[in-house]
């Protein structure tokens, strides 16, 4: 006797009526997800996962409004039509009706066991009698049957009070539910307290990148950003060689020993003294409420479902605007700014306009964020497809493109769900070419992408054409054929000899039925799986393969609300780290790419930063860090390490090169610099960086 494979959805049958069969590759996952947000038991959300057919949001939905997991959803057993059409499978488009190739029952059945049993029901007749005789034959072998309650109904049992007026705006259920979680999670966290870790918790192991924490968890999506900027190799390239300029001290004397205090110059001060200590200091965190102070940075309302994309971008724009007019070489001071690198802004327009000359950063032709919709859709749910639809939203009409690249890229991801399925993760590249989208590469450029259209097209018909070969009204055809013919191979038996032809027949029939629509599917699974690779290496060739950029930081928000909910992934000479708050660890890149954090919270990876290819020797190039600050970094060290006990300093190692000037004890004062007499009688700033640190 040959058996046929069972499919999804023909869960494999239980010898035990009360025993769920066990779960799938697939269900453990999805049952995993379901855990994962609701903390409630794997065996109902495994029964909440079978009741609605493997789909995990409606699930979700069914836990959230309070349905029991053994409750047993309503049936349409009473339709003798949709009996026979389960029994014996419906095939649409590509092969003719099942029930258009059964006959009626006309001969008894006669089982071949002698001990006595129910008679065997004919299910390919059109008697509703024998039909029902099936059901409650099928009924009675069940056991206990679970169905509503007949108890009239009791307010106190109510999930909310009755007289609380229902919701009329145009808003899904699935919508309602999913904001009511992230507000109850926003209410539950958002008094959390900053953590001050021990001393001997705080000394920095090897290359480990150094946490930046403010005291204010409002303020930690900044600390994320400014900790980003610093492993991106220009900015830290750049800012290690910037020196104030005399302009920086027009406001206050020109005499005067220390940094500016004001203007342009105090924030690029600010944060060349914040990435020396990053570089050099030898504790595990630092914290950094002076230097957001010193660039005004607004606090996030981390209590509202608002997540941190926006803020994070207004305040990147703010740092960077102020950086790409500051943070070029003195030598092309004179120049013109249109012959300038451009560092963190690129300069776009339409293809078909002609710009002669750019004064100041424009907003109309400059940016130095590209926002980025998300919409969950098959066509666009990597960063490039999504790029391609914003920068030729009409295909070949009024194409923007990029007119003067820039060293870095950010992108801002903003997420739009407007569908109820299963939402998938929205992946980037840790590498990715911006030739496609340059000026300069405009007719190639769209002859390539006008082949990638050809192929997505036929993906997207050949997928319709599967669609019309299995599914016809939400009901598996492929597992109704099957279970047609499982049927007619191992229950229909007759001693009559015509019925007996009639129904090798009608399997010999459905057999050539189901090979005859595999075959088409595997030749339509070929074809669409060759036009997918196609597609995503349609602009791998050496003309539009010149511009590359690599992954530098990508920020994420896992959806709710806290301090240790918003982290980030940095890459630091070859090594990929995530922080949380003041915890650094080390993570591998298949994890920075496919973190799911905030997948059903429409939450996720928010901000990326890209910046140019670099070669190794680039990338790990030593920085020309000012002496004063490097100075007043170790002389912090070691007031650090005076801090630590015995045991703890003697493991301790420092791998910085002993200060240029000896170490003097500073008084402490109330201003922030005062000169101070050395051994070679040379003035000597007060360290700042040490009461940002705690340590004196």
């Amino acid at each position: 006797m040959t058996t046929y494979p069972v499919t999804e959805s023909q869960p494999l049958k239980s010898t035990n009526p009360f025993r769920p069969a066990p779960m799938t590759p697939e269900e453990i996952s999805k049952v995993e997800q379901i855990v994962d947000i609701t903390c409630c038991p794997k065996e109902d959300a495994l029964k909440h996962l079978r009741r609605k057919g493997g789909n995990v949001e409606q699930a979700l939905d069914a836990i959230f409004n309070g349905e029991s997991a053994d409750e047993v959803p309503k049936s349409s057993a009473g339709d003798m039509e949709s009996l026979r059409a389960a029994a014996a499978g419906v095939v649409t488009t590509g092969a003719p009706l099942l029930r258009d190739i059964f006959r009626p029952a006309d001969s008894p059945r006669v089982s071949k066991s002698e001990k006595p049993s129910p008679p065997m029901i004919d299910l390919t007749g059109d008697d509703d009698e024998e039909m029902s005789r099936a059901l409650r034959a099928s009924l009675e072998d069940q056991g206990p049957v679970f169905r509503p309650s007949d108890r009239a109904p009791n307010p106190d049992w109510a999930m909310v009070p009755s007289n609380v007026e229902v919701h009329q705006d145009p808003v899904s259920q699935e919508d309602q539910q999913m904001n009511q979680a992230i507000e109850a999670s926003l209410q539950f966290v958002v008094n959390d307290e900053y953590d001050e870790p021990l001393l001997e918790d705080r000394v920095r192991k090897g290359h480990c990148p150094v946490a930046l924490r403010p005291t204010n968890a409002a303020y930690c999506y900044a600390g994320l950003l400014l900790h980003a900027l610093f492993f991106v190799p220009q900015v830290r390239y750049r800012v290690s060689r910037w020196r104030p300029q005399p302009e920086d001290y027009v406001e206050q004397d020109p005499q005067m020993v220390g940094p500016p205090t004001s203007g342009p110059g105090f924030i690029l001060w600010s944060l060349l003294e914040l990435f020396v200590n990053m570089d050099l200091a030898r504790m595990s965190e630092l914290n950094v409420d002076k230097c957001l102070d010193a660039f005004e940075t607004v606090a996030w309302n981390i209590s509202s479902s608002e997540g941190p994309g926006e803020i994070s971008c207004d305040c990147y724009n703010k740092l960077t605007s102020t950086l790409e007019l500051e943070l070029h070489e003195p030598v092309l001071a004179e120049a013109e700014y249109t012959d300038l690198p451009r560092i963190f802004y690129f300069q776009y327009n339409y293809s078909d306009t002609e710009i002669t000359s750019f004064g100041d950063l424009d907003p109309r032709f400059d940016m130095a964020v590209v926002k980025v919709d998300i919409r969950g859709t098959p066509d666009a749910n990597d960063l490039l497809s999504c790029l391609s639809q914003e920068l030729f939203p009409e295909r070949y009409q009024r194409q923007q493109v990029i007119f003067k690249s820039s060293e870095i890229v950010a992108f801002q991801l903003m997420r739009h769900y407007t569908t109820n399925g299963e939402r998938e993760l929205f992946s980037f590249p840790p590498h990715l070419y911006l030739d496609q989208f340059l000026r300069e590469n405009v007719e190639l450029a769209n002859e390539k992408r006008r082949r990638q259209w050809e192929l997505n097209a036929q993906v997207d018909k050949l997928n319709q054409r599967k669609a019309e070969l299995t599914r016809d009204q939400d009901r598996d055809v492929l597992a109704d054929l099957r279970s047609s013919i499982f049927y007619y191979e191992n229950i229909a038996e007759s001693d009559n000899e015509e019925r007996k032809a009639e129904l090798k027949d009608t399997l010999t029939r459905l057999k050539q039925i189901l090979t005859d629509i595999e075959a088409e599917l595997q030749e339509i699974e070929t074809t669409v799986s060759a036009s997918r690779a196609e597609a995503a290496i349609v602009f791998d060739c050496p003309e539009l393969q010149k511009s590359k950029y690599d992954l530098r930081a990508v920020l994420v928000h896992d959806g709710l609300a806290g301090r240790t909910r918003l982290y980030s992934y940095v890459k630091y000479k070859g090594v990929w780290w995530k922080t949380v708050d003041s915890l650094v660890t080390e993570v591998s890149e298949d994890v920075v790419l496919n973190d799911a954090a905030g997948l059903h919270l429409r939450a996720g990876p928010y901000f990326l930063i890209y910046s140019a290819a670099l070669s190794e020797e680039e990338e790990n190039m030593p920085m020309a860090w000012p002496d004063l600050l490097k100075d007043s970094v170790k002389h912090n060290n070691h007031l650090f390490f005076r801090e630590l006990s015995e045991e703890k300093r003697a493991t301790v190692e420092d791998p910085n090169s002993p200060p240029t000037l000896p170490f003097v004890p500073v008084p402490p004062v109330d201003v922030d610099i005062e000169e101070v007499s050395t051994l070679d009688s040379e003035p000597l700033l007060r360290p700042a960086s040490a009461e940002r640190m705690d340590i004196d």
